[in-house]
């Protein structure tokens, strides 16, 4: 097989039991949705060419072939609110199954899908697999639409470092609050209370002074790192308020007001069994 666009089915298990691929020649085009089975590598080639020359043809990006993915998440799951985010902003449609990490039955299951046991976890057409919050973003920033992530090196670099910023010292920190929260006063973990909450104020000190006079993490475009802070911002102010930060205080008001947020917060809203855990 010299091409390799094309796949023979047999050198290429899915990871789905319950859905062999029939044996036959099989291509995905540059979005990762998947075509076949041919008969022939000659039938394949053809059926490709005819598929390049229609998406030449079609002047209206709308038009295009759009990737169709399942996607496994929680909407309370502070990880799976930012691809939400991200989803939402870029209009695009996926097949959705909510997963409740609380819920061993539903945890095992899910592992036979993803053995590492972690969402948000998005499911291409036929099989690949797309873990991570972050990765999945980025690869949904290459399907159209507002751009999330700038084509500016040096943008593009402060975007993923304040992602990576928010993820670590303000997300983990404020799940950790609220799990503690959850216990008995006897037995929550003061040490651990002291740290969050030290890394959230340091995450509050940064972006106090980082959005001075801008609209969002970046400047005027909303992007990944906004993305993160969305689902941050969630909870934040209940575990610790803004107070002496009014940069942030403003910030977490527009990120409430984001229709994309709004989407989000209200699915948060309409679930009422177990919170999933923090992922990835």
């Amino acid at each position: 097989m010299n091409n390799p666009r094309y796949w023979a089915s047999q050198w290429y298990a899915t990871k789905f039991a319950e859905e062999p691929w029939p044996g036959g020649w099989y291509w995905h085009d540059h979005q990762y949705n998947w075509h076949g089975p041919f008969k022939a590598e000659r039938d394949a080639a053809v059926a490709l060419r005819a598929h390049q020359a229609q998406e030449r043809e079609a002047s209206d990006e709308h038009e295009r072939t759009r990737p169709h993915f399942g996607l496994y998440y929680h909407p309370r799951s502070p990880y799976s609110q930012k691809v939400l985010v991200a989803i939402y902003e870029k209009g695009l449609q996926f097949t959705p199954h909510i997963v409740n990490m609380m819920a061993e039955g539903e945890r095992e299951q899910f592992r036979k899908i993803y053995p590492v046991g972690r969402i948000p976890l998005i499911v291409l057409n036929h099989g690949p697999l797309i873990p991570e919050s972050s990765i999945i973003i980025e690869y949904l920033d290459g399907l159209g639409g507002a751009p999330l992530i700038s084509d500016n090196p040096d943008v593009a670099r402060k975007t993923r470092f304040k992602d990576r910023f928010i993820d670590f010292y303000l997300t983990e920190p404020i799940a950790t609050l609220f799990f503690e929260s959850r216990k008995p006063d006897a037995e929550r973990d003061e040490r651990k209370i002291e740290e969050a909450r030290f890394h959230v104020k340091a995450v509050y000190d940064f972006l106090e002074y980082e959005l001075s006079g801008s609209t969002w993490a970046n400047g005027d475009a909303f992007s990944l790192s906004d993305c993160s802070a969305a689902a941050a911002f969630c909870y934040a102010g209940d575990y610790m308020p803004y107070d002496g930060y009014p940069a942030v205080s403003a910030y977490a008001e527009r990120l409430a007001q984001r229709p994309s947020i709004q989407r989000v917060r209200e699915e948060v809203a309409a679930r009422s069994d177990n919170i999933a855990r923090p992922s990835s």
